[in-house]
Protein backbone atom coordinates (compact mmCIF):
# COMPACT_ATOMS: atom_id res chain seq x y z
CA UNK A 1 0.00 0.00 0.00
CA UNK A 2 1.63 2.93 -1.26
CA UNK A 3 2.05 5.66 1.81
CA UNK A 4 0.13 3.97 4.12
CA UNK A 5 -0.24 5.80 7.41
CA UNK A 6 -1.08 3.40 10.67
CA UNK A 7 -2.36 4.88 13.54
CA UNK A 8 -1.17 3.90 16.44
CA UNK A 9 -4.00 4.51 19.13
CA UNK A 10 -2.03 4.34 23.00
CA UNK A 11 -5.03 2.39 25.50
CA UNK A 12 -2.62 0.46 27.63
CA UNK A 13 -2.58 3.60 30.88
CA UNK A 14 -3.96 2.89 34.91
CA UNK A 15 -6.22 5.76 34.26
CA UNK A 16 -4.99 6.94 38.11
CA UNK A 17 -6.68 10.48 38.21
CA UNK A 18 -10.18 8.71 36.65
CA UNK A 19 -10.31 6.16 39.15
CA UNK A 20 -11.62 3.51 36.79
CA UNK A 21 -10.39 2.49 33.45
CA UNK A 22 -11.65 5.31 31.40
CA UNK A 23 -11.20 3.59 28.17
CA UNK A 24 -14.77 1.73 29.64
CA UNK A 25 -16.47 4.70 30.47
CA UNK A 26 -19.51 5.19 29.11
CA UNK A 27 -19.52 7.22 25.99
CA UNK A 28 -23.07 7.91 24.04
CA UNK A 29 -24.34 4.94 23.06
CA UNK A 30 -20.60 3.03 23.38
CA UNK A 31 -17.55 3.18 25.55
CA UNK A 32 -14.48 6.09 25.11
CA UNK A 33 -12.38 3.52 23.36
CA UNK A 34 -15.25 1.96 20.99
CA UNK A 35 -16.06 5.60 19.83
CA UNK A 36 -12.21 6.43 19.37
CA UNK A 37 -11.60 3.42 17.28
CA UNK A 38 -14.72 4.44 15.02
CA UNK A 39 -13.13 7.82 14.87
CA UNK A 40 -9.90 6.02 13.43
CA UNK A 41 -11.62 3.33 11.46
CA UNK A 42 -13.79 6.34 9.58
CA UNK A 43 -10.85 7.92 8.58
CA UNK A 44 -8.30 7.55 5.99
CA UNK A 45 -6.07 5.71 8.30
CA UNK A 46 -4.78 2.43 6.14
CA UNK A 47 -4.46 0.45 9.55
CA UNK A 48 -4.87 1.05 13.47
CA UNK A 49 -3.11 -0.40 15.92
CA UNK A 50 -4.16 -0.50 19.91
CA UNK A 51 -1.97 -0.79 22.44
CA UNK A 52 -3.37 -2.22 25.48
CA UNK A 53 -1.82 -3.07 29.04
CA UNK A 54 -4.18 -1.95 31.99
CA UNK A 55 -7.17 -4.31 32.28
CA UNK A 56 -5.66 -5.84 28.90
CA UNK A 57 -8.43 -8.70 28.76
CA UNK A 58 -11.25 -6.98 29.71
CA UNK A 59 -10.41 -3.94 26.78
CA UNK A 60 -9.59 -6.76 24.36
CA UNK A 61 -12.92 -8.10 25.08
CA UNK A 62 -14.62 -4.92 24.13
CA UNK A 63 -12.76 -4.20 21.20
CA UNK A 64 -12.09 -7.45 19.51
CA UNK A 65 -14.47 -7.55 16.79
CA UNK A 66 -13.23 -4.71 14.99
CA UNK A 67 -10.58 -4.67 12.32
CA UNK A 68 -7.64 -3.46 14.42
CA UNK A 69 -4.77 -4.83 15.52
CA UNK A 70 -4.34 -5.03 19.37
CA UNK A 71 -0.52 -5.36 20.74
CA UNK A 72 -0.13 -5.64 24.65
CA UNK A 73 2.55 -3.65 26.38
CA UNK A 74 3.87 -5.60 29.07
CA UNK A 75 5.56 -2.34 30.43
CA UNK A 76 2.52 -0.46 30.83
CA UNK A 77 3.64 0.87 34.20
CA UNK A 78 6.41 2.80 32.45
CA UNK A 79 3.91 4.88 31.23
CA UNK A 80 3.44 6.13 27.43
CA UNK A 81 6.17 6.17 26.30
CA UNK A 82 6.80 2.28 26.55
CA UNK A 83 3.02 2.22 25.11
CA UNK A 84 3.89 4.09 21.66
CA UNK A 85 7.51 2.07 21.69
CA UNK A 86 5.13 -0.75 21.53
CA UNK A 87 3.13 0.04 18.41
CA UNK A 88 6.04 0.96 16.91
CA UNK A 89 7.04 -2.23 16.71
CA UNK A 90 4.25 -3.48 15.55
CA UNK A 91 4.09 -1.64 12.62
CA UNK A 92 4.00 -3.79 9.07
CA UNK A 93 6.32 -2.91 6.52
CA UNK A 94 4.14 -1.40 4.10
CA UNK A 95 3.91 1.94 6.62
CA UNK A 96 5.64 4.84 5.75
CA UNK A 97 3.98 7.10 8.73
CA UNK A 98 2.53 6.48 12.00
CA UNK A 99 0.22 8.75 13.85
CA UNK A 100 0.61 8.32 17.44
CA UNK A 101 -3.11 9.22 18.82
CA UNK A 102 -4.70 9.21 22.41
CA UNK A 103 -7.71 6.90 24.00
CA UNK A 104 -8.79 9.84 25.98
CA UNK A 105 -10.14 11.87 23.10
CA UNK A 106 -12.99 11.00 21.69
CA UNK A 107 -13.54 14.28 20.07
CA UNK A 108 -11.31 13.90 17.33
CA UNK A 109 -13.59 12.94 14.49
CA UNK A 110 -12.51 11.40 11.24
CA UNK A 111 -12.40 14.87 9.86
CA UNK A 112 -10.39 16.28 11.87
CA UNK A 113 -8.11 13.46 11.41
CA UNK A 114 -8.29 13.27 8.09
CA UNK A 115 -7.22 17.13 7.92
CA UNK A 116 -3.80 16.15 9.31
CA UNK A 117 -3.48 12.66 7.42
CA UNK A 118 -3.51 15.27 4.50
CA UNK A 119 -1.21 17.94 5.19
CA UNK A 120 1.81 15.32 6.04
CA UNK A 121 0.74 14.07 2.67
CA UNK A 122 1.00 17.56 1.16
CA UNK A 123 4.34 18.66 2.99
CA UNK A 124 7.62 17.67 3.03
CA UNK A 125 8.26 17.55 6.80
CA UNK A 126 8.81 14.83 8.84
CA UNK A 127 6.23 15.59 11.43
CA UNK A 128 2.77 16.66 11.29
CA UNK A 129 0.54 18.28 13.99
CA UNK A 130 -2.29 20.08 14.33
CA UNK A 131 -2.69 23.47 16.07
CA UNK A 132 -5.24 25.27 17.29
CA UNK A 133 -4.80 28.83 18.88
CA UNK A 134 -1.38 28.07 18.74
CA UNK A 135 -1.54 25.13 21.04
CA UNK A 136 -0.52 21.83 19.60
CA UNK A 137 -3.38 18.98 19.48
CA UNK A 138 -3.36 15.17 18.15
CA UNK A 139 -2.95 13.31 16.11
CA UNK A 140 0.50 13.46 15.52
CA UNK A 141 1.73 12.11 12.45
CA UNK A 142 5.65 10.77 12.13
CA UNK A 143 7.45 9.52 9.37
CA UNK A 144 8.51 6.08 9.35
CA UNK A 145 12.25 7.48 9.90
CA UNK A 146 11.63 8.65 13.37
CA UNK A 147 10.48 5.25 14.55
CA UNK A 148 14.17 4.13 15.71
CA UNK A 149 14.42 7.20 17.09
CA UNK A 150 11.42 6.82 19.63
CA UNK A 151 12.56 3.18 20.20
CA UNK A 152 15.83 4.48 21.33
CA UNK A 153 14.51 6.88 23.91
CA UNK A 154 14.20 6.31 27.81
CA UNK A 155 12.18 6.94 30.45
CA UNK A 156 14.23 9.79 31.50
CA UNK A 157 14.25 11.10 28.13
CA UNK A 158 10.90 13.07 27.79
CA UNK A 159 9.28 10.98 25.91
CA UNK A 160 8.05 11.53 22.49
CA UNK A 161 7.78 14.69 23.55
CA UNK A 162 11.31 15.33 23.63
CA UNK A 163 11.50 14.77 19.78
CA UNK A 164 9.46 17.86 18.95
CA UNK A 165 12.09 19.62 20.79
CA UNK A 166 15.29 18.51 18.97
CA UNK A 167 13.49 18.30 16.04
CA UNK A 168 11.31 21.44 15.95
CA UNK A 169 12.68 22.44 12.67
CA UNK A 170 11.27 19.08 10.90
CA UNK A 171 7.68 20.06 12.00
CA UNK A 172 4.60 21.75 9.68
CA UNK A 173 1.76 22.55 12.00
CA UNK A 174 -1.54 22.53 10.64
CA UNK A 175 -3.67 24.79 11.78
CA UNK A 176 -7.62 23.47 12.12
CA UNK A 177 -10.24 25.72 13.70
CA UNK A 178 -11.40 23.26 16.55
CA UNK A 179 -10.25 23.01 19.94
CA UNK A 180 -11.64 19.47 19.76
CA UNK A 181 -7.87 18.32 18.80
CA UNK A 182 -7.27 19.66 22.45
CA UNK A 183 -9.81 17.99 24.11
CA UNK A 184 -9.26 14.83 26.56
CA UNK A 185 -10.87 12.77 29.27
CA UNK A 186 -8.41 12.89 32.26
CA UNK A 187 -10.28 13.28 35.43
CA UNK A 188 -13.91 13.07 36.44
CA UNK A 189 -14.76 16.33 35.81
CA UNK A 190 -13.40 16.51 32.50
CA UNK A 191 -15.57 13.43 31.54
CA UNK A 192 -18.74 14.64 33.32
CA UNK A 193 -18.48 17.85 31.26
CA UNK A 194 -17.89 15.45 28.04
CA UNK A 195 -20.74 13.87 28.62
CA UNK A 196 -23.17 16.83 29.11
CA UNK A 197 -21.81 17.82 26.11
CA UNK A 198 -22.99 14.98 24.00
CA UNK A 199 -26.05 15.18 25.91
CA UNK A 200 -26.73 18.95 24.31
Amino acid sequence: MKDAITGILLAAGLSTRMGTPKQLLPFGHRTIIETVIDNLLQSKLDSVIVVIGHQADLIRSKIKFNPVQIAFNPDYHNGMLSSAQCGIRSLSKSSVAFAITLVDQPFITSDLIDIVIAAHHRNSHGITIPRFNNQRGHPAIFDRRYAETILALDQHSGGVRSILQTHADDIFYENVDSDRILQDIDKKEDYKRAIESIGR
